[in-house]
């Protein structure tokens, strides 16, 4: 009986013993568990940024294109605002010689016709129309 009772008391220490580990079990299976829900989310989480991270760099090479196709812009617009203006320095030069050339022109045109006064005045509104259609075109090409 004595030996029975060992035999009880040694039972009910390992079925205490079965117990606790049983309840060790279940907790390491609950943490793994939520270590593998944590994980999966993690994971979910680092797809999503991924993604994110590959259209953040499309629209990245997008706006560097965009970028240099605007400096090329810019640059062609500099090389165009250089040729205008040469083009407008020229014309005013042609302008300056123009109007030289008909003053000369109505000079020797007034020396000559001294005699004829009305032949003068009608020459002097010709040059004056002519002044007016040169600024007028001047204007213009300085617009375009």
């Amino acid at each position: 009986e004595s030996h029975r009772e060992a035999h009880q008391k040694q039972l009910s220490r390992l079925r205490d013993e079965i117990e606790e580990k049983q309840k060790i079990i279940d907790e390491i299976r609950d943490m793994n568990q939520k270590l593998q829900l944590e994980q999966e989310k993690l994971s979910a989480d680092y797809d999503k940024l991924k993604i994110e991270d590959q259209e953040r760099e499309m629209k990245l090479e997008k706006l560097i294109l965009l970028n240099d196709k605007r400096e090329q812009a810019r640059e062609d617009l500099k090389g165009l605002e250089e040729t205008v203006a040469r083009e407008l320095q020229t014309l005013h030069n042609l302008r300056k010689l123009f109007v030289q050339d008909l003053t000369t022109r109505v000079k020797k045109s007034v020396e000559l016709d001294s005699d004829d006064g009305g032949g003068s005045a009608a020459q002097k509104q010709k040059i004056s129309f002519l002044e007016n259609n040169l600024e007028q075109l001047t204007k213009v090409h300085k617009q375009v």
